[in-house]
């Protein structure tokens, strides 16, 4: 007997048929779902849900196609592998049913031993997979749970080693406290980087696309690094835009990507140098464009811009941390979305990025 727990639902319009597909697995051990046809498939799958199904292509009424179809358009259906069992062998059939999510397919009349086969070898590979994710998921929960406890002892030893570097108790301890809070900074650098990464892979996997004003959630986050912008005399300046610009976007992702992009030119710009907002109509698709006066990316670093963790020559004229995140989540968001985004060298000599977006219809 081979995984007496596993679960197979047959999907077949043809009592033999079942009769036999049914006998050769519960003398494997296998517990047996059946349905007569797509309808009372359909709801069975969604009822019981199988670890694998063995559905007929060519079925009256909702066709096998149309049944595997329906299963995979569904946000909530698992991902339970489907194996065509049809007497079609036209290879029109074949595609279009794995075309339509089925993992194999087995024409009739099969060889029993082959379909037992098959059967093994999907649903090893299901149970893999779900091992693996129950893996990742356990492992990003631990990274979670470390970076958020880790905070708070990090920002205390930072917060010890400043009142420490402020006693002036000699060169030595100066040097020694120096040291402390530089390792402080990059360790919580790594924390928050961490807590990043996770709150994008959890918007990437949660996007929900509404009509937004591109000009509105430009006013909001200029409005929001006022404060920073007037603290290194830099310049935010807001271009007027002509008509309304609509675009589609999960509005939380898209503000953490214009925010990205401004922290991210306000942190490179000089003191006196001028940042530039603009957004604009462009064929089909909705442009924003922000522009500094800093020293732009050469060249040669141009093709590492958006990796994770890129660190380019380029420094902040501030001081601030950089964890080299920013570039590669605006990228991550901004695709997830359905736009893209690129780099260009500005008028003023600075460093300029487009994004583009899809507009409302």
């Amino acid at each position: 007997m081979h995984h007496p727990r596993s679960v197979i639902l047959v999907i077949d319009d043809e009592p033999k048929n079942i009769q036999v597909v049914g006998s050769l697995l519960l003398r494997e051990g296998y517990e047996i779902i059946t349905a007569r046809g797509g309808e009372e498939g359909l709801a069975k799958a969604r009822e019981v849900r199988p670890d694998l199904i063995l559905l007929d292509v060519m079925m009256p009424g909702i066709s096998g196609v149309e049944v595997a179809c329906r299963l995979q358009d569904d946000p909530d259906w698992p991902a339970v592998p489907i194996i065509f069992l049809s007497a079609a062998t036209d290879k029109t059939f074949i595609i279009e049913a794995l075309s339509a999510g089925g993992v194999d397919y087995v024409t009739k009349p099969f060889h029993g031993p082959e379909l037992l086969r098959r059967i093994e070898l999907h649903l090893g590979l299901r149970r893999t997979s779900r091992r693996l994710e129950e893996e990742i998921a356990e492992k990003n929960r631990l990274v979670e749970v470390l970076a958020h406890d880790l905070k708070n002892p990090l920002g205390s030893v930072r917060f010890s080693a400043r009142l420490l570097e402020e006693q002036q108790a000699g060169p030595k301890v100066d040097r020694l406290a120096g040291m402390i809070l530089e390792a402080s900074d990059r360790a919580i650098e790594i924390v928050e980087s961490l807590l990043e990464i996770r709150w994008v892979e959890n918007a990437k996997a949660t996007l929900k696309s509404e009509p937004l004003d591109l000009a509105e959630l430009l006013a909001e986050v200029s409005k929001g690094f006022s404060t920073r912008a007037d603290e290194k005399g830099i310049d935010l300046r807001s271009a007027p835009v002509a008509g309304a610009v609509v675009v589609v976007a999960d509005r939380g992702c898209l503000l953490r990507v214009l925010e990205n992009l401004l922290s991210n030119a306000l942190k490179f710009s000089p003191p006196g140098t001028t940042v530039t907002l603009a957004a604009r109509r462009d064929a089909d698709v909705g442009m924003v464009s922000i522009e500094d006066e800093g020293p732009g990316i050469p060249d040669s670093e141009i093709p590492r811009l958006f990796q994770r963790y890129a660190r380019l020559s380029s420094r902040p004229t501030g001081g601030e941390s950089s964890t080299g995140l920013g570039l590669s989540i605006v990228k991550e968001l901004t695709e997830a979305m359905g736009g893209s985004v690129g780099y260009y060298t500005s008028p003023g000599g600075g460093a300029g990025f487009r994004l583009r977006l899809p507009l409302e219809a």
